[in-house]
């Protein structure tokens, strides 16, 4: 009589390969798992070969996300007894869409007076890196040097680089680098990749340089990292020198590294290059024509990239977000918003990267319909959404004239970043709130947030905005002394704006001589801004002569000169000017307003046709003033109204 553990061996056991055959291999290995449950329920002791055999292809299968080999699992009789079994079901989960069961796991091996070995703590680094468990990866580091495995096994050690590397953690993961008793190229790939995607494009080729003194021949994951940072600097330089070595040295160009050097050549610019090595490619993925799409995103016409959108045979979220962020970043935030809802229409569901592009062309265009749609469905599907994407809905809805919502949602925030402060001090900024700025900034400093360059601009736009030039002086004395902010020229164009609203015209001209760089269009516009208000003519004078010799000065700088000339009767010198305006074809831009109807967003501006409805707009206007006319002349002239009976 067989036992039970012989009679599930006499069985045709399932390999990790029978369950990528048809169903009918699926159906027996369920058939037998139930069998295999029944006689770890009667507790057989002779069966831990096969149940850990049994528990290999259970994990092997992906269909329930590593749950069903969890069950199997938990019904083993003493589990902490065999290591194996709890390796084989950490591996499972940690790379599975649920990392965090794999380090509850390995919690309860440890609990249950069970040491991982070397095997088990590659798993468990992964799952904290794929999970973001930074503190458990620490834990886990020091069991590995309590163990003795963080030296001697490389495999760990791998490890543990790509986890503090993937944590930003460049400092530690360099130091337990160069700790590293042995290393393999694995090991230096970790930490150019660390330096890669950290933007240290100067590491990594130092880094490079010595793996290469020290003999270590690199592979196309080295090469791929190295593409990379220099996609990240935009050094073009180094990276056609890397181009160079491969061709030089024979490394065969596959897929991945590919894609690697169309989007090295997009991000530096040299579309040429991009599409030449994008036609060399003999196998292309989504990801080929979606580098290619971000080159010519970046570096082209929007018409341009929108043709490539249109033309590619596949796209992914990566190439919808490419092609919706070019939008937003030219400003034409409607076509952005179009894209979105054909996005939609598809049914592919957008990501945090795309709401982002989505709340920053509401912002732009003030729909705030769309906004408080993004927003039930951030509250709806996501349970604990980016930092980024709620300092994107704060903007929109302080951009949209709803800066008590914006407060509302800072306050709600779990975690908070130095965007979130700066967004909410320059959304009070814009709508005129200048001493509520000021008490956000003090609260931001007394949390222990570290104001920025963009901080300083939003709190002295705020100064200038609500006349506060004693506040405003002493903040931007504080950048330098109190906070080693440097300052930028936007920050000297906000105290200039200060000093020139409080009729401080002299201690502005001061000020922008003693700058350390060029004062550009705004700083002088700024200027020339108070001297018409305060009706400077001899500074105005010098501003003008200084924005002429400038590039690229607007034409609505040149109508405020005319009109600073106009109101100080300098008939002549506005007539030249005139005439140079008409000579330049230069024209003010037009203002633009916008109202929502009907949950849509109609922007007109004076004498505006665009609108498909002008003409019927126009008329209701004309019926308007008509209607208003007669108002006031039976109100002034009540006298003439014939009474008929």
């Amino acid at each position: 009589m067989l036992t039970p553990a012989a009679a599930v061996a006499s069985r045709h056991f399932p390999s990790p390969q029978d369950l990528l055959r048809p169903r009918r291999s699926i159906r027996r290995l369920l058939s037998q798992l139930h069998h295999a449950h029944r006689l770890i329920h009667d507790g057989s002791s002779s069966f831990t070969a096969v149940a850990s055999q049994l528990l290999a292809s259970s994990c092997a299968s992906s269909a329930d996300d590593g749950y069903g080999a969890r069950r199997l699992f938990d019904r083993i009789p003493d589990p902490q007894t065999h290591r194996f079994m709890y390796n084989t079901v950490i591996r499972a989960f940690c790379d599975s869409s649920c990392p965090q069961e794999a380090l509850r796991l390995h919690r309860g091996m440890l609990r249950r007076g069970m040491l991982p070995n070397e095997f088990t703590l590659p798993f468990v680094l992964k799952a904290c890196t794929r999970a973001r468990a930074w503190a458990h990866a620490r834990a886990a580091h020091g069991v590995a040097v309590k163990l003795g495995f963080a030296g001697p096994q490389v495999f760990v050690g791998n490890a543990l680089l790509h986890c503090y590397a993937s944590a930003g953690c460049l400092t530690d993961s360099r130091r337990f680098f160069d700790e590293m008793v042995e290393k393999n190229v694995v090991s230096w790939n970790s930490m150019i990749n660390g330096y890669a995607q950290a933007g240290d494009a100067r590491e990594a080729r130092a880094l490079f340089g010595e793996m290469r003194r020290q003999g270590v021949s690199e592979d196309e994951f080295t090469l791929v990292g190295l593409l990379l940072a220099c996609s990240h600097e935009g050094n073009l330089q180094f990276g056609r020198a890397m181009h160079c070595h491969m061709l030089v040295s024979g490394s065969r160009v596959d897929l991945i590294l590919g894609n690697a050097l169309v989007d090295m050549y997009g991000k530096c610019g040299d579309l040429w290059m991009a599409h030449r090595c994008f036609r060399m490619m003999p196998l292309k993925n989504v990801v080929s024509w979606t580098s290619m799409l971000y080159a010519r995103a970046k570096h082209g016409p929007v018409d341009a990239a929108r043709d490539w959108f249109d033309q590619m045979p596949e796209r992914n979220i990566v190439s919808w977000n490419a092609m919706i962020s070019c939008y937003v970043q030219c400003g034409q935030c409607r076509e952005a918003l179009d894209l979105y809802n054909r996005m939609q229409s598809h049914g592919l569901a957008p990501d945090e990267v795309t709401l982002v592009a989505v709340l920053s062309a509401c912002g732009q265009i003030g729909d705030l319909t769309v906004g408080k749609m993004i927003h039930l469905y951030i509250r709806d599907n996501m349970d604990n959404p980016d930092v980024s994407l709620v300092n994107s809905l704060m903007d929109m809805y302080a951009k949209c004239g709803q800066v008590d919502t914006a407060i509302s949602l800072f306050d709600e925030m779990r975690r908070k970043n130095v965007v979130s402060w700066n967004v909410v001090i320059g959304g009070l900024a814009m709508h005129g709130r200048a001493l509520d700025s000021i008490r956000f900034f003090r609260s931001m400093v007394r949390d222990s947030f570290s104001p920025d360059e963009i901080t300083f601009v939003a709190l002295l736009s705020a100064c200038s905005h609500g006349g506060l030039l004693e506040a405003g002086q002493h903040y931007f004395e504080a950048m330098r002394h109190v906070y080693n902010v440097k300052y930028e020229v936007e920050h000297y164009a906000c105290m200039v704006d200060l000093l020139g609203r409080r009729g401080y015209l002299e201690k502005a001209v001061c000020l922008i001589k003693e700058m350390p760089m060029k004062p550009d269009v705004v700083v002088w516009g700024a200027l020339l801004g108070a001297c018409r208000m305060h009706g400077s003519v001899v500074i105005g004078r010098q501003v003008i002569k200084q924005l002429l010799e400038l590039e690229g000065i607007s034409g609505g700088l040149l109508v405020l000169i005319s009109n600073l000339l106009y109101e100080n009767h300098q008939w002549d010198d506005m007539k030249r000017l005139r005439k140079l305006m008409k000579e330049w074809g230069t024209r003010k831009d037009m203002g633009i307003s916008s109202i929502e109807v009907n949950n849509g967003i109609h922007e007109f501006g004076v004498e505006d046709i665009r609108h498909e409805n002008s003409s019927e707009i126009y008329a209701a206007v004309d019926q308007l003033s008509y209607h208003l006319i007669s108002l006031h002349f039976l109100t002034v002239h009540p006298e003439e109204l014939c009474v008929v009976e």
